[in-house]
């Protein structure tokens, strides 16, 4: 078993990390993360550090309602 760590780089301003990022929450208020160019701007995403491969699998708890995926890293952070 491994922890995954989400990126703070990656994160939208409209979640917000806690737990030494490993848990997420939508806000309804802007977070003060600095400017960066790997941040997704439009879609509330964050990506991990790590990277995966081959086989994986992963256990998450949550309320409410929820939008999960797996991304690669190349993926489109600005804009629509």
């Amino acid at each position: 078993s491994h922890q995954l760590t989400l990126d703070l780089n990656t994160v939208n301003k409209h979640l917000h990390l806690s737990e030494k990022n490993r848990v997420i929450t939508a806000t309804g208020t802007v977070q003060p993360y600095p400017d960066h160019p790997d941040r997704f701007d439009q879609w509330f995403q964050v990506l991990c550090r790590e990277r995966v491969s081959g086989r994986c699998y992963w256990e998450i708890e949550w309320s409410g309602d929820v939008f999960i995926s797996v991304s690669y890293k190349s993926i489109n952070r600005k804009g629509a």
